[in-house]
């Protein structure tokens, strides 16, 4: 694979020294990179490891600077064809942004930081295909003020290079050139930049105040910048009222490793914090946006979530600085030596650069599949309505395709094509527009109808016109016809039924999502043949895959879901709400909450409510909580953050299917409140219908002591659960590679 990594520069940095160490360690795997900047003291490094530079002005907003790049990057690009071209920062990546929408490029961006929002650059900055926030607030900070959908920004960590940042690193020869011969030494890296380089003045503050209380006290700042003459007359006036060089200024340097090396604390932030702990040394947060102090095992989470560096934590000031500074000289040697060694195990544990490159190669990986102008496979099914549960169905249906043969088109017809083409790198056509649908289809070689209950009449007649009429044209155009994990039912017309039945016996492949919905093929008189099927198989929303457990507890944290929790999806409809059930009798709604209310009482769990559907979960879902009192409502989940909830939550209450599957799928515990034979079918075939209630008639106490058999055996559950969910990813796998075979049947390439 060839990438081209954009940037501003390659002086000091810590989003510079990111892009060296990534593109070094995939140079090492075989991937051909080339690297283009305005350049900077790191050019030389990226060239022994055999990384070609191309130096451009990407450093600068200038209008001349953007039209020499613009060019110098379109005719790179045109000639070298790279695979993927991945941009480091705002500049680079609306440059990109700008050549991606002419030359059809695919394009990734990487975020460092959070940077000021205005209307302007909120409107013209470009995020790519994908994005890669280095911790969770930056990503939380591209959801909020960009829009940017969740699962298209994947989280990585600054890796760092743990044999060359080391505490068997040779600093003596730094020592001898820089004339260090104090006895307690506080060394700090960063960018010497206005708007970044607050610490390293206050560091000049601290060393004044400090440096008659303790004997041999010396600092070392080492990082140029926009501030770097600001900051040496301070220096200058802090060594002349001291009457030595108590304070020195290196400037820019790449022998970083030494001069950290030379540290017996080490005061920063970001990167230059991390490569410090790798050399064992004792770390003091502190940089521009805000002061965590020296790192423990207390504080660690915290400075984790903005990846060690201090956003939204107190700014610092001199007094903190001398506060912990002091501490640490009061320290005996052991005790430091005892912070530096759990500050390496921090970095082994979570923060080597080969993880920081695996990270990368799975992002490169969801968007490294061609370019193409129509589908080989047109995918139809109930997308682009916000419902959580079919949005999982296509996102798992495509990333099973593609984990096949990554090189097959893709075209889903959705409701909103030009989001589904955002979300999901695919072609997409309004569902309703016949022309358009026609002309995909006329290059396609399969439809699938996938997932999902498509062919019912139970709540429309319109919708199984609508899908019917779908297959029909791909069967009239010559297209193989594949329904894919559905659910048959409810039928309740004679001509629903007819019309069903004749669709299925035209599909070239059938599979069904549980029994019960095979049992109605039968009815239908489905014939069985063992090459067509009908198969029963599993809900591909089995193969959907949790977001990132650190992603996971930022959520957590964000929702203040700060003890044991149990999770909860209800809908509306069928009598459920307060007002809608017969005269005298107790809405379902109130039952279902007051039996939450003594779960929670009882085994001490937070109720978390989830709106899987918010067009139509919403009003249920507040009223619920109101008659609940203490509980979470977390609104605006995608289907991988649910799934990552599900992972930690004690069990889950749904009357969504999909609420029931993700949990199977988690190997949570679940209870069922059916609404529909679909959830029963459900729970009965994955072996766990005991545990589901019937909407219609549910009783006090009846979720409570499902609830409560559920807390006695979860163990026990969960291991059900896992073979359960191992088979279901099997079947549900094995229906993407059907798929596929019945594309690539007349080409033997399968």
């Amino acid at each position: 694979m060839k990438i081209l990594m954009t940037l501003m520069g390659l002086e000091i940095g810590g989003a510079e020294t990111h892009v060296v160490e990534l593109s070094k360690e995939l140079r090492a795997r075989g991937y051909d990179i080339v690297v283009a900047s305005s350049g900077g003291v790191y050019e030389r490094e990226l060239e022994k490891s055999g990384i070609r530079h191309v130096t451009l002005p990407l450093h600068t907003k200038s209008p001349s600077a953007l039209i020499k790049s613009y060019k110098g990057l379109e005719r790179l690009i045109s000639r070298e064809k790279f695979d993927i071209v991945h941009a480091h920062a705002r500049i680079p990546a609306f440059v990109c942004g700008l050549l991606a929408k002419k030359m059809g490029f695919h394009f990734i961006t990487s975020t460092h930081g959070v940077y000021k929002v205005d209307p302007i650059l909120t409107r013209v900055s470009d995020w790519g295909e994908r994005s890669i926030a280095v911790s969770p607030d930056v990503k939380q900070y591209l959801i909020d003020k960009y829009r940017m959908p969740s699962d298209n920004i994947d989280l990585t960590i600054n890796g760092i290079d743990t044999k060359h940042f080391s505490k068997n690193i040779d600093s003596n020869a730094v020592k001898r050139e820089l004339g260090l011969i104090g006895r307690f030494r506080v060394v700090c890296v960063s960018r010497i930049d206005t708007e970044a380089a607050m610490h390293a003045f206050l560091l000049c503050d601290a060393a004044e105040a400090l440096y008659k209380e303790i004997p041999g006290f010396e600092l070392l700042i080492v990082g140029g910048g926009t501030a770097f003459e600001a900051l040496k007359t301070r220096a200058d006036e802090v060594n002349r009222m001291a009457g030595r060089a108590l304070v020195k200024l290196t400037g820019s340097r790449t022998d970083v490793a030494e001069l950290i090396g030379s540290a017996d604390v080490f005061v920063g932030v970001s990167r230059s914090a991390l490569e410090a702990m790798s050399e064992e040394k004792p770390v003091v947060l502190a940089g521009a946006q805000g002061y965590i102090g020296i790192l423990t095992r207390e504080n660690e989470k915290s400075a984790e979530s903005t990846n060690f560096c201090c956003r939204g934590e107190k700014l610092p000031t001199a007094g903190l600085l001398v506060d912990d500074l002091r501490r640490l000289h009061a320290m005996t040697p052991e005790e430091r030596a005892d912070l530096g060694r759990y500050n390496r195990s921090v970095i082994l544990r979570g923060y080597s650069v080969s993880k920081m490159a695996d990270d990368y190669v799975r992002a490169y990986k969801k968007v490294a599949f061609p370019k193409y102008d129509h589908g080989d496979i047109v995918i139809s099914g109930y997308y682009g309505f916000d419902n959580m549960g079919d949005d999982s169905l296509l996102m798992s249906i495509v990333d099973g395709i593609r984990s096949v043969d990554p090189d097959i088109g893709i075209t889903v017809l959705s409701n909103k094509p030009s989001e589904t083409r955002k979300l999901y790198g695919v072609r997409s056509v309004n569902r309703v527009d016949i022309p358009r649908i026609a002309a995909e289809m006329n290059r396609a070689k399969l439809l699938i109808s996938g997932g999902g209950s498509l062919l019912q009449d139970g709540t429309s007649r319109k919708s199984l016109f609508y899908y019917v009429t779908i297959m029909r044209m791909a069967k009239k155009r010559g297209l193989s016809l594949m329904l894919l994990a559905n659910g048959l039912g409810p039928l309740v017309s004679e001509s629903g039924k007819r019309c069903a039945a004749e669709i299925m016996r035209e599909a070239d492949r059938i599979s069904l999502r549980e029994e019960h919905s095979m049992g109605i093929a039968r009815e239908l008189g489905i014939p069985d043949d063992p090459k067509r099927g009908p198969f029963v198989s599993a809900d591909p929303a089995f193969l959907m895959k949790p977001t990132d457990p650190l992603w996971t507890d930022h959520i957590l944290a964000r929702e203040d879901i700060g003890r044991d929790f149990f999770l909860v999806s209800i809908k509306p409809g069928n009598n459920f709400g307060s007002g809608k059930s017969a005269k005298g009798e107790r809405p379902p709604i109130e039952t279902i909450a007051a039996d939450i209310k003594k779960i929670s009482g009882k085994y001490n769990l937070l109720p978390v409510l989830v709106p899987m559907h918010p067009d139509k979960d919403t009003d249920i879902t507040r009223e619920l909580a109101g008659l609940i009192g203490e509980c979470r409502v977390v609104r605006g989940l995608s289907a991988s953050e649910l799934c990552g909830l599900l992972t930690r939550a004690s069990f889950a209450v749904g009357m969504r299917l999909h609420m029931l599957i993700f949990a199977a799928a988690a190997k949570t515990p679940m209870i069922g409140i059916s609404y529909d034979p679909k959830i029963d079918a459900f729970l009965d075939y994955i072996g766990q219908k005991k545990f589901c209630l019937d909407v219609r008639n549910v009783a006090e106490s009846e979720l409570l002591s499902a609830a409560d058999a559920v807390m006695a055996d979860r163990e026990g559950i969960a291991e059900a659960l896992r073979t359960v969910s191992d088979r279901m990813r099997r079947l549900a796998a094995s229906d993407c590679e059907a798929a596929v075979r019945e594309v690539k049947k007349d080409c033997n390439l399968l």
